[in-house]
């Protein structure tokens, strides 16, 4: 979830900003880039003898429509509706064109400051949350199934299923107890992060970027260790980056983060933080929202987008970059939000960097690395 960075752009704002971004559903995806952008470069046929594989670490659509009768989305004007199959939302499987799709569904939870609380208790909204994506399963299990083990990915998509991944974004239910992790791991959550961007029990995000992980949030990360729950650092501030790192085991992940080379914004990675991800063997998933991508939070072409992914290639991280598309979550230009354009966005990866790169950072990266771990 980006709204509500540090910029203090709302969450009202961006949801606003995706009616737009969504507009073009059902219209044919190359057309919406030359509209978009001008990049009528990503309009095409894919071959249909190359499947294309896509494994994203991240999309708030868990919130946008399970949550949608608790504030702070009950208080917006742009509602969306649906099922995680059918829906006018970022991120559908009906609108998966065949692309062969691993997909982590977060849970965010409000923060308790700032301009838009929530209006239950942050146990009760992650509990609510996770009752929805398991109806969703359960309702759609045709079309989908909960990834228990990251190993299990293949198979699932061998039976031409999403592989659906439980993930947590702002753990700020654990002012219930630590012992809300053995739930995250009873719900088969397997990616959880700490903090959003302001502050819980847990650590602070980017508003306060002079506090860093709690005593409580120290044990939170051994506790994920322990429950084999792989640590997101997305939204940390640095000092809690940092301290995360110092006493962290094993390797984490940020999900949807960009490169701060390329576009300085307190929410995309520094150098040095990069290095100390893929120094673990850890992975970084490209974000596609604008303010992560192009200073400014301008609509961005395809070039700008990628332009982070050479930055990554250039500190020698072919083998720990990913996707992390914050789909449903995040201000993206039109050309992109709809998920029907990921082929496209497949084929315009490889025509960059070739077909290895675009398979990594699609898919094989985070495959590799989750399996190994799972």
């Amino acid at each position: 979830m980006t709204h509500g960075t540090a910029l203090n752009i709302s969450r009202r704002t961006l949801l606003a900003g995706m009616a737009g971004a969504i507009a073009l559903v059902g219209t044919a995806c190359g057309a919406a880039a030359g509209d978009a952008q001008g990049d009528s470069s990503l309009a095409g046929e894919t071959n249909p003898r190359l499947p294309v594989y896509s494994f994203d670490m991240h999309a708030d659509t868990i919130d946008v429509l399970g949550m949608k009768s608790h504030a702070p989305y009950a208080n917006f004007n742009n509602k969306y509706s649906g099922s995680l199959v059918d829906t006018n939302a970022q991120l559908s499987a009906n609108r998966m064109g065949g692309v062969r799709w691993a997909q982590c569904f977060a849970i965010w939870i409000p923060d308790a400051e700032g301009d838009e609380p929530a209006d239950i208790p942050a146990i009760e909204w992650y509990r609510e949350g996770v009752a929805w994506f398991k109806r969703q399963m359960e309702e759609h299990s045709d079309t989908f199934t909960q990834v228990r083990r990251f190993s299990d990915i293949p198979s699932i998509l061998d039976e031409g299923k999403v592989a659906a991944v439980l993930t947590v974004e702002n753990a700020a239910c654990l002012d219930a107890g630590i012992e809300v992790v053995d739930e995250f791991e009873r719900d088969g959550v397997l990616i959880a992060g700490a903090t959003w961007n302001y502050q819980n029990v847990l650590g602070s995000g980017n508003v306060y970027p002079d506090q860093g992980l709690s005593q409580l949030g120290r044990e939170y990360v051994a506790a994920l260790e322990e429950h084999g729950i792989v640590a997101d650092v997305s939204h940390l501030n640095e000092k809690g980056f940092w301290e995360l790192d110092e006493i962290a085991t094993k390797p984490y992940v940020a999900t949807h983060s960009n490169a701060r080379s390329v576009c300085n914004h307190l929410r995309n990675l520094t150098d040095e933080q990069f290095g100390a991800i893929t120094g673990r063997g850890g992975l970084v998933g490209l974000n596609f929202h604008e303010g992560f991508v192009h200073e400014g939070g301008y609509a961005y072409t395809f070039d700008e987008l990628a332009a982070h992914v050479d930055h990554w290639l250039s500190l020698g991280g072919e083998d720990h970059i990913a996707l992390g598309s914050d789909r449903d979550g995040a201000d993206i230009p039109t050309w992109l939000a709809d998920c029907s354009a990921q082929r496209y966005l497949f084929e315009h990866f490889e025509e960059r960097f070739g077909q290895d790169i675009a398979r990594k950072l699609f898919y094989e990266n985070a495959l590799r690395f989750f399996s190994s771990i799972s």
